[in-house]
This record gives C-alpha cells, structure tokens and sequence, in this order.
C-alpha cells in the first residue's frame, strides 16, 4: 500500500514540481503504483522487494535534497 500511496502522491504533483527534480524518474513512479494498484495478480514479488529496499531509500534522498533547496 506503501508503494501505491507514493505512486497516487507523484501523480499530483504539479509539472513545475517534477521538472525541478528531473533526476527522479516519476513517470515510472506513477507507472508501478498502477502496476500494483491494476494489475497485482502480474507483480513480481522481487520487483516489489527491490524498489522497496533500494529505490525508496534512493527516492527518499532525492526527496530530501529536494525539500533543501526550496529552503
């Protein structure tokens, strides 16, 4: 639920918001939340542990030093 909540969060993010952040592949952010959210009986349980273990850690930092510069 995790990943489909980040998905549904990307997705109402403004334009101006995503094109600062243009490291951060939100598209495909949005693209596995509807994976998960639509089509779960095809979700490899291995995709959903990596995004989980490395992608999230990653996405977080980006997030992070997203939130910095609008200090």
């Amino acid at each position: 639920m995790t990943l489909i909540n980040i998905g549904e969060l990307a997705k109402k993010l403004t334009d101006d918001i995503k094109q600062v952040q243009t490291d951060i592949l939100w598209h495909k952010i949005i693209g596995f939340r509807n994976i998960v959210a639509h089509e779960y009986e095809t979700v490899e349980m291995d995709r959903v542990w990596e995004t989980a273990s490395i992608h999230i850690p990653i996405l977080e930092e980006q997030i992070k030093r997203l939130l910095e510069s609008e200090d």
